[in-house]
């Protein structure tokens, strides 16, 4: 069984969904959902739903919501053991979507991960080196960003990276990468904020920037992979009505990572990405309950 180790944020989500047309500057009736989430735990547990072996390096505080957290990992096999304990609160998510489910505004708190260091990793080293792929998010600082670009490429290790938003995303540009990291997933806004433009030379310069392989992911237009010699659009997958967005974006990169692992092509490996998304916007959690590999596999028509 391929096993991935992620490395990156988890926090508590918490998520207002107006029930009629949002008015901003106001009140709105609506329902409020609190649900595990964050980037790379919600990435971690997709890839377990989807019968990988999954560890997570994340930063949890000693509260209620680190319990709750490690109830649902516990509960879906996404391992902890290398998870660190931190003296700030468990991180939080507060996300208010309007009545078709998309997202109004966020804010997160993510001050535990600044208890992450280079150092931690470290002492890890040997189970990371033992990974099939690692998986990192944007939440992690620049230190240890760069850390683990440094070791990917020492231990000849494909290393993908999450930018997770525009802000977190330009944390990339504060140093160079010894070798090009195997893959990256950005959107549209990411790629913008990585390469000073919006236009066709944006893909060019990520690549540039030491990425080998691009997934840039377009939201309902689908996505478009480059590996530097050939570009490709990857249609996406029609969901007939769309319950919450959050969380679409991970549930894309851990399709990706599981293609991947299967020996799929990049092309692929994106449309099964496509294909767990698809999965995630039909459900109101953040990571969807219905998703297996029979569901994965059924939808993408996968004998």
């Amino acid at each position: 069984m391929p096993r991935v180790v992620v490395i990156g944020g988890a926090n508590v989500d918490i998520k207002g969904h107006a029930r009629g047309a949002y008015v901003a500057g106001t009140s709105n009736p609506g329902e409020v959902v609190v649900a595990a989430g964050g980037v790379g735990r919600n990435i971690a547990e997709n890839l377990a739903r989807l019968g990988l072996s999954v560890s997570l390096i994340t930063a949890l505080g000693e509260d209620a919501n680190a319990r709750m957290l490690r109830q649902a990992c516990a509960e879906v096999g996404v391992d902890l053991a290398m998870a660190l304990t931190a003296g700030a609160p468990t991180g939080s998510y507060l996300a208010v979507l309007d009545e078709t489910g998309e997202l109004v505004s966020a804010i997160n708190d993510m001050r535990a991960m600044d208890a992450l260091t280079p150092e931690h990793l470290k002492r890890w080293a040997t189970q990371l080196g033992e990974a099939d792929m690692l998986v990192a998010d944007c939440n992690l600082s620049e230190v240890c960003l760069a850390w683990l670009c440094r070791f990917a490429a020492e231990r000849e290790l494909r290393l993908l990276i999450e930018p997770v938003s525009v802000s977190k995303a330009r944390k990339l540009l504060s140093f160079e990468r010894p070798s090009p990291v195997f893959a990256i997933t950005p959107n549209l806004q990411q790629l913008a904020a990585l390469t000073d433009t919006d236009g066709p030379e944006a893909l060019a310069r990520l690549h540039d920037l030491g990425f080998f392989n691009i997934v840039l992911h377009r939201g309902g237009a689908g996505a478009i992979v480059s590996d530097g010699k050939h570009l490709l659009q990857v249609e996406p997958v029609p969901v007939p009505s769309i319950a919450d967005v959050t969380g679409a974006g991970d549930a894309a990169v851990a399709g990706l990572v599981c293609g991947l692992l299967d020996g799929r092509s990049l092309a692929e490996a994106t449309r099964l990405g496509q294909c767990v998304a698809a999965i995630k916007l039909s459900s109101a959690q953040s990571v969807a309950s219905g998703l297996s590999r029979d569901s994965l596999l059924q939808l993408a028509r996968i004998p």
